[in-house]
């Protein structure tokens, strides 16, 4: 095992080869056969059994330390230690689920097509493997998914559910994906477990851009190995549909075993509550507004604390501009101080500022200041997204980011609501908001303290090498039929690094269908609409006009 990588975002993970190679059931090598020349990528998910969980919990109360919550949290924080000692003291285990690549001699012997082979190819390999069955129909999916239900309580692991997938890597190919996740695989999740508690008050948060939501505080139960103690409620409407109250008994479910949600009152509860909506935020005291086409309360007061918090947090969080150390009890210390208002002032601090904190020595600072200066050549996506723009999520941030490449020229773009309308992704209520914000004297006054400290405004992501070209570039492609010059992906990759955007569906924002063998009905569709349809010799004669050449020509 040379490499072993988390998921992250989607896009950043990190490296935890050292600890992962801690887990007693993962072999450090791959039995003795023809794929040991070449390399090899699995993926898989590490966990810790329930009966190695509980004797380690009890083992941590003899010793008179604090027991984990559950197996879930716990196996997720025991590959970020820093402490590969400690973390070959944890119980963790590891499944492999699919084997994503192989290439060496083997490879050219091989037909993978089938995710069916993969898995008895990692079998073969040494891997310990995820329980698996080949399904022939719907029936034989839910007898399998009912059957594990079950067993659900009987298994020596948390499960949630059953993932379904489509056997023939092929007919994945034609599905594709969708911006959250692939249509060739579906999660199909048991029901979700239930308990009983007493709603001990209704309290309300206030999010980043203002947003009043309010939240359930709950007398405290278990619910498969998590302690509940808060469930959301959603908004006004929601309180009202379930008739709580402070003082009534309700019934609590942890939805695919991770977000608490109350979903009606007990049975036996014979009365229903009141609840009086908020007036005022409950964070500066601001009179909230209710917008007319919204369900929520909103606080006006851009300088509300709360609001002033979220922001500070959703800037510097993983998925925005990923500054390491600045979590929320930094931000909490640095709010304290009265050090900063908005995220711009962050990259402005000194290191004075910093070792004014408690518990900031000398280390801490100098990883802080070596922090803030990576998070300086963050791509220009993640900037877009950390600048908390309403209803721009990280979708939308990618989308304007490509189209744009520089925040200049988004800014320059943002009162053009048409044109922000026309990119894919950005519907007419995303376009507003664009425009809307960079119409605030206050948010620009952000983006120059940013610039002012050096952070890039116009970094495309790494995956993005393009090089633009007219046939290509600003158009939407979709591609039917098999290819004999390229794999799909392949072609999907040529023409993103052109400046063009492949999608799967056929609909009246396509600029070009490209149609190999056996279109099937994308190629009448596209007819029907009088999209332009490209066939393959002439694809590979525009990819040659741009200066590419197909790999496997």
């Amino acid at each position: 095992m040379t490499l072993a990588a988390s998921r992250g975002d989607g896009r950043t993970g990190e490296n935890s080869t050292a600890n992962t190679r801690t887990i007693s059931n993962l072999p450090k090598m791959l039995r003795d056969g023809p794929w040991t020349e070449g390399w090899t990528e699995v993926r898989g998910e590490v966990y810790i059994p329930l009966p190695a969980f509980h004797e380690m919990n009890r083992q941590r109360e003899a010793d008179d330390l604090p027991t984990f919550a559950n197996p879930r949290n716990t196996t997720a924080g025991s590959l970020k230690l820093l402490d590969v000692n400690e973390v070959a003291k944890r119980p963790l285990r590891f499944w492999a689920y699919t084997l994503l690549t192989h290439e060496g001699p083997l490879a050219q012997n091989l037909d993978l097509r089938l995710h069916s082979e993969r898995l008895l190819l990692m079998d073969e390999m040494g891997l310990p493997m995820v329980d698996w069955q080949m399904a022939r129909n719907v029936e034989e999916v839910q007898a399998y998914w009912q059957d594990l239900q079950d067993r659900r309580d009987e298994l020596d692991y948390e499960v949630d559910g059953v993932v379904v997938k489509v056997n023939d890597l092929r007919f994945r190919d034609e599905l594709g994906v969708t911006a959250k996740s692939p249509r060739w695989a579906m999660a199909y999740k048991f029901k979700a477990r239930r308990e009983i508690t007493t709603l001990l008050a209704i309290k309300h948060s206030v999010g980043r851009t203002g947003a009043v939501t309010p939240y359930a505080e709950l007398e405290a139960v278990n619910i498969g190995g998590a302690t509940i103690r808060n469930a959301t409620l959603h908004n006004e409407d929601e309180i009202q549909r379930l008739g709580v109250a402070p003082g009534l008994r309700v019934v609590l479910e942890r939805a695919g075993d991770v977000i608490p949600k109350i979903i009606s009152l007990a049975p036996d509860e014979d009365r229903t509550g009141e609840y009086t909506p908020p007036t005022v935020c409950p964070s500066c005291g601001t009179e909230l507004v209710q917008p007319p086409d919204e369900v929520i309360r909103r606080c006006v007061n851009i300088s509300c604390p709360a609001q002033k918090r979220g922001r500070l947090i959703h800037f510097g969080s993983r998925n925005a501009m990923d500054i390491d150390g600045l979590g929320e009890k930094t931000i909490d210390l640095l709010l304290e101080k009265e050090l900063v208002n908005d995220p711009g002032d962050v990259f402005a601090l000194r290191p004075e500022d910093w070792s004014s904190l408690p518990g900031f020595k000398e280390r801490s600072v100098s990883n802080m200041l070596n922090a803030l200066t990576a998070a300086k050549d963050r791509t220009l996506d993640r900037l877009v997204f950390g600048l908390g723009i309403r209803m721009v999520g990280e979708g939308a941030a990618r989308a304007l980011a490509k189209r744009y490449k520089t925040l200049d020229a988004l800014r320059e773009a943002s009162p053009n609501v048409e044109e922000l309308e026309s990119i894919e992704d950005i519907g007419s209520k995303i376009a507003a908001s664009v425009a809307e914000f960079f119409s605030l004297e206050r948010n620009l006054t952000v983006i120059e303290k940013l610039r002012n400290a050096g952070v890039s405004f116009g970094t495309l992501p790494a995956s993005a090498d393009v090089t633009d070209h007219p046939a290509f570039s600003g158009k939407t492609f979709v591609l039917t039929g098999s290819l004999d010059s390229m794999s799909r992906p392949e072609a999907k990759r040529l023409i993103e690094s052109l400046g063009g955007k492949v999608t799967s569906s056929v609909t009246k924002k396509t600029d070009v269908v490209i149609a190999g063998l056996s279109p099937g009905s994308k190629l009448d569709k596209a007819n029907g609409l009088g999209i332009e349809v490209w066939d393959e010799p002439r694809f590979v004669s525009e990819l040659r006009d741009a200066g590419v050449e197909p790999e496997s020509i």
